[in-house]
């Protein structure tokens, strides 16, 4: 008896730590339809892409002046501290240094900010457009029956016929809806 048990216990644990078949998926179609989309042209060259783009250089023009006069008037005051350094006492240059260190420091202080700003206000119109642009993709793929739209790159998709890429026909179709 205790033979026949281990007999059963050792095909219990052969069966168990036996290879198994790999589970058959169901069969997959073979892709019928696939496209591709610069999603970065679409962006770039739609209408709403382009004021965009005009939008964010006058801002950045605008802050850059800004700056621009900040930094001028901050190199006045250096200028002006070095003229008269040989005029003032120890303490009062220092003072005076300590002035202008901390006033470099807003500068920097000024540009990080911009920097940020411009930034989000870029993501934030470039998100806008991203979606809508992946909105009409999706009209276009359910439409003609395409089974996958993929993303355009030169990292991404090497080559591909120039009869598959929507990105022409999604960038006309944005400025339709999106005047």
């Amino acid at each position: 008896m205790h033979r026949i048990a281990k007999v059963l216990v050792c095909a219990a644990l052969a069966t168990a730590l036996a290879p198994q078949e790999p589970a058959q998926a169901a069969p997959l179609k073979r892709l019928e339809t696939v496209a591709v989309v610069e999603v970065q042209r679409c962006i770039t060259e739609t209408a709403e892409g382009r004021r965009a783009k005009t939008e964010l250089e006058a801002d950045f023009t605008k802050s850059q002046s800004k700056l621009d006069r900040k930094t001028k008037d901050l190199q006045k005051k250096v200028d002006d501290l070095q003229a008269k350094a040989a005029m003032l006492s120890q303490q009062e240059l220092q003072r005076r240094q300590g002035e202008l260190i901390q006033k470099e420091q807003e500068l920097q202080e000024i540009y990080a900010q911009m920097q940020e700003e411009l930034a989000t206000k870029e993501a934030l119109l470039t998100e806008k457009i991203y979606k809508n642009v992946a909105a009409i993709v999706k009209k276009i793929a359910k439409e003609e029956g395409i089974q996958v739209v993929l993303v355009r790159s030169e990292a991404t998709v090497l080559y591909v016929n120039p009869k598959l890429d929507l990105t022409n026909r999604v960038i006309v179709a944005y400025d339709k809806l999106h005047k």
